[in-house]
């Protein structure tokens, strides 16, 4: 603790934040990241992410970020639900492997994938600072209808996915493969609607624009298009040989079952790097590229993207370059070494990833939001060395007594120095040494936030006016205070009850799940005598099953959407109320506001956590839940009583942000190398890992070798998604 603490206070002395911002933000990040371990995914980091952002934002020292604080909680959010789509298990497997080739490859991989998490987390939380009121405000109506995209991708993926392939049994978890818009386990939907929503934006922004309706005949003459060229590649034979360039498989037929020697996996049964219908309808796919390539000739011929709607695009578009140009197509030329693709046989959504960070970047760096680039590449450089460094951290602790250092070490199992020593260390070896990994890790997320909004934070002008003069000021507020405080409201409810519903209704799964079955569960048997689990129906008391009635009851899932649903308009009734005539229960102060809003989603997400966890408590439980409870009251006793330390402004960045940006990057590929190289070295030091051949490779993942994961466990499609 006190080695933190120093360090804390030379972060402080060198950025010019206070200590309290530095540990407050990295406690917040620390929170989350042991909880998004247990929800998962986007919306558990976007939960870490939103009070990170909010505690930089309220004890920062600037008093134009005190304003935007729940601008920081939403923009945050969002900045840091991108890097959850990237699949990192395999690659902490990697590293712990002992194969040094997958070893070496696992620290730079960890890096990258440390990298793009914190980077993206850094752009959105930076955003929210650096970008004018106006921006701001501005950039929630095209977002919105990207939001709205998602909602509908939601509704209707999963009845096109059955309809396209009405035969074919498939989930969302165990045989997701077996989905017909599966590719690369990846979320280029999500990508694909972004797009579509910032496109049905664009149109509505521009009405009066007779070109408007020159989509259509854009749409219709590309599927035509591709209609024809595909058409005219299978009449002149061509089409075989071009599939087969475009093609390569997601395994290696040629790898022989170690025990038999015969072939393992047959070529037929294998995934390839196109989506699963390519496969199933391959003549639609001619006039299908061809009707997408025409929206986007048109839409770059005509779309005007105002309103910050541009940077959706930016992103959107920067996706699919990446994931195309990376594992799709570049993976063709090394087809012999699994492809360009980070674990495989997992998803490819870093290169995706990957993308949106440099469209991200780019676009800033055309906006004027120069520091918005560079406090996205300092978090990301810190945030890189973090993953990797925390996994190399978890490794040499549980050095101590590990079983693997005495084989090595040539000490027989089963004999007494061996059982003598192992016994000694066993509940050492055996705590919750991920959890251990994912808080670490989370907390010195949180410090490369500190770092890096407090690197640009006293060098970037107060935002009063929005660079309106006094007379301009006077005449536009009362209209800017009605378009600003929606937004406002919105972000703050997004936080509170958005990230918090979308997390905390995992929970009523697990309860399904772990308690009792004849109360959570009914068992249903259709015509064909298939039987299914699915969750009960619980009736509405007093009117549920009057005479006559049986529609009136929900699932369990049900009973909590309708009383998040109730939650919800209770708090837009309040918040209407309160617009209309201030209420006393609502603070004016937006120092206050901001600590309601931590303090509301923190010990919300903490409960649900706990009682995620509770149906299957275990003693090995309290690395987790107990810490995060520890660490959730010292954050809420350092929010309510320290006051935030006003910032000394310099104004420096404008000037130097290119000698800047070019400085980091270089400072990040040799951190990138060095600690990689540092990491790998050591780890094999302390390990002395025996041959290749007596590795123990089923219980671990490699990415190269003759018994590398993608060749001896790939992804089939009658078996099992890994």
């Amino acid at each position: 603790m006190a080695f933190i603490l120093k360090n804390i206070r030379i972060i402080s002395t060198t950025s010019g934040i206070s200590k309290t911002a530095i540990l407050l933000t990295g406690l917040s990040l620390a929170i989350g990241w042991g909880i998004r371990g247990n929800f998962g995914h986007e919306y558990g980091a976007a939960f870490a992410g939103s009070l990170a952002a909010l505690s930089i934002a309220l004890f920062a020292g600037r008093e134009d970020w005190l304003r935007r604080a729940p601008y920081f909680a939403f923009f945050g959010a969002l900045g840091w639900g991108f890097g959850a789509s990237q699949s990192y298990m395999q690659v902490l497997s990697y590293t712990d492997s002992g194969h040094a080739a997958s070893q070496i490859y696992g620290y730079l991989a960890l890096f990258v994938i440390g990298f793009l998490w914190a980077a993206m987390g850094g752009a959105g939380t930076a955003f929210a600072g650096v970008a004018s009121r106006e921006r701001l405000v501005k950039i929630f109506r095209p977002l919105l209808c990207v939001f709205g995209a998602w909602l509908l991708l939601d509704i209707i993926e999963e009845p096109v996915a059955t309809w396209l392939q009405s035969n074919v049994d498939f989930d969302g978890n165990l045989s997701r493969h077996r989905n017909p818009l599966y590719w690369f386990d990846s979320d280029y939907l999500p990508a694909l609607f972004a797009l579509l929503g910032v496109g049905i934006y664009d149109l509505a922004q521009r009405k009066s624009e007779r070109n408007r309706l020159f989509l259509p005949a854009f749409i219709v003459g590309g599927a035509l298009l591709g209609w024809g060229i595909q058409a005219l590649l299978q009449l002149t034979g061509v089409e075989v040989h071009v599939a087969s360039a475009l093609t390569y498989l997601q395994g290696d037929p040629s790898y022989l079952n170690p025990d038999s020697g015969q072939p393992a996996y047959e070529a037929s049964n294998m995934l390839n790097n196109w989506p699963q219908w390519f496969s199933d309808f391959p003549q639609h796919i001619g006039w299908f590229i061809g009707a997408l390539l025409g929206m986007v000739v048109y839409f770059f011929r005509f779309g005007k993207f105002r309103n910050g709607a541009s940077l959706f695009v930016y992103m959107g578009v920067g996706w699919f370059i990446a994931f195309l140009a990376l594992p799709v197509l570049g993976g063709i030329f090394f087809e012999n070494y699994g492809g360009l693709r980070m674990t495989p046989p997992r998803g490819d959504n870093w290169a995706g990833v990957l993308g949106v960070f440099i469209g991200t970047s780019v676009w800033m760096w055309r906006n004027k939001l120069k520091p918005v680039a560079i406090a996205s590449l300092i978090s990301g450089i810190i945030g890189g060395l973090s993953l990797s460094g925390i996994q190399w951290l978890k490794q040499f602790l549980v050095s101590c007594g590990n079983p693997r250092i005495l084989e090595a070490k040539g000490m027989l199992p089963g004999s007494p120095e061996f059982i003598e020593i192992t016994s000694r260390w066993a509940n050492w070896q055996s705590q919750n040494w991920h959890s251990f990994l994912e808080q670490s890790y989370g907390f010195m997320n949180g410090i490369a936030i500190a770092v890096a909004i407090g690197f640009i934070a006293s060098r970037i002008k107060i935002q009063v006016n929005d660079g309106r003069d006094k007379k301009q000021v006077n005449h536009v507020s009362a209209g800017w205070m009605k378009k600003e405080r929606w937004t406002l409201a919105f972000s703050a409810l997004f936080v509170m009850l958005g990230l918090t519903y979308f997390n905390a209704v995992k929970n009523v799964s697990e309860w399904a799940s772990k308690l009792n079955p004849e109360v959570w569960t009914q068992t249903i048997t259709d015509a064909t005598g298939h039987t299914e689990t699915v969750q009960a129906l619980w009736d509405i008391p007093f009117i549920g099953r009057l005479p006559g009635i049986h529609f009136l009851h929900l699932t369990p899932t049900g009973w909590f959407n309708l009383t998040w649903i109730i939650l919800t308009l209770a708090c837009i009734y309040i918040l209407y109320r309160h617009f209309k005539k201030p209420l006393s229960f609502i603070p004016a102060s937006p120092f206050v506001k901001g600590q309601l809003i931590y303090i509301f989603v923190l010990w919300v997400m903490v409960i649900a956590n706990f009682e995620r966890a509770l149906v299957n408590w275990h003693p090995v439980r309290l690395l987790t839940e107990w810490i995060i409870i520890f660490n959730a009251i010292i954050a809420t006793v350092l929010l309510i009583t320290r006051t935030p330390t006003p910032l000394k402004i310099t104004d420096t960045i404008p000037g130097e942000s290119i000698k800047l940006y070019r400085r980091f990057w270089l400072s990040g590929v040799a951190v990138l190398v060095l600690s990689s190289l540092l990491f790998f070295a050591s780890n094999r030091m302390i390990y002395h890992y025996p041959e290749y051949d007596k590795l123990p490779l089923k219980r671990y993942q490699t990415r190269f070798g003759t018994e590398a994961s993608w060749k001896s466990r790939p992804i089939l499609k009658n078996a099992e998604h890994r």
